[in-house]
């Protein structure tokens, strides 16, 4: 989709550098890698605030939203299950429907979720308390120093146009050691996987990756949480969420894509425990770090 707005240049969120290399070319700008630290990023791009209005604005409907949820049912309840000691108030930063609150909620959290979204932003007020949610980016909603137990980012840093500026936010809200959990796409694998599809084999696979802002790995996930003074960081292979909720495939059926996403995760693990977790090669990568 083309969006008739000016795209602006941005410098690496990690090192603050412009030397980049291009990676791949969209409508919606560059996919570039910094040549100091080898970070993936969009440039030019939209502006933060054209980005946050196109967020704010996009539709969605209930049964996309039934999808989702079911499909990450699991692994919410896997990410509730590792915090557990940390039980308290809980953040979830870009919460959407709420519904992974309101795992935590009937878990004995208190939870709390920042959502810009119009559409989710509703469906949570109605899932949580009114005074749970907030209408607002991280940074605005100005909560308290030291006030949070915990707070998760679930497939939301590489969506922010600032990442290391939300996880010094987190830092200041979070208690001294307090948890900071995030899921996002693997972004050395996307990258691979667009380029090899990019030519549509056998047109199998027609849109072969979904790129947002930013790509992580674990390389640029520890310099990125070590300079916004995180500490205990431990970067590991995402567990698989069910199904194929993004529709990725064209014409393999529903059956054989879990059973691809499973074949490769197990692969993915096999390689992680060999090389001791210095290799991991998974479509996304889960993140627990502690405030020092």
């Amino acid at each position: 989709m083309k969006y008739p707005l000016s795209l602006i240049g941005v410098p690496c969120n990690i090192c603050n550098l412009k030397a980049e290399e291009i990676i791949m070319k969209t409508d919606l700008g560059n996919i570039v890698r910094c040549k100091n630290c080898g970070l993936f990023y969009r440039s030019p791009r939209l502006s933060d605030e054209d980005e946050i209005s196109r967020y704010k604005n996009l539709g969605y409907d209930d049964a996309y939203c039934e999808i989702l949820d079911r499909s990450r049912k699991d692994l919410y309840l896997a990410v509730l299950e590792d915090i557990e000691a940390y039980k308290g108030k809980l953040l979830d930063v870009g919460c959407a429907d709420g519904y992974f609150l309101g795992l935590a909620q009937k878990r004995g959290w208190e939870p709390y979720g920042v959502e810009i979204s119009d559409f989710y932003l509703e469906k949570a007020k109605k899932n949580l308390s009114k005074k749970s949610v907030f209408s607002v980016p991280l940074k605005i909603a100005k909560f308290p120093s030291d006030f949070f137990d915990a707070v998760t980012l679930l497939d939301v840093l590489d969506h922010l146009g600032d990442p290391r500026g939300e996880l010094e936010e987190i830092g200041r809200i979070l208690k001294k050691k307090g948890m900071l959990i995030a899921r996002v796409r693997n972004g050395a694998f996307h990258v691979f996987l667009d380029q090899l599809f990019k030519k549509n084999v056998f047109g199998i696979i027609p849109v072969s990756t979904v790129f947002h802002l930013y790509g992580f790995d674990r390389h640029t996930l520890n310099i990125l949480l070590k300079k916004a003074n995180f500490s205990n960081i431990r970067i590991e292979n995402s567990k698989l969420t069910g199904g194929n909720p993004y529709y990725q495939t064209k014409y393999l059926e529903r059956y054989m894509i879990n059973i691809i996403k499973r074949a490769y995760s197990a692969f993915a693990e096999v390689v992680s425990l060999l090389s001791r977790k210095n290799v991991l090669i998974s479509s996304s990568l889960m993140i627990y770090a502690k405030k020092k």
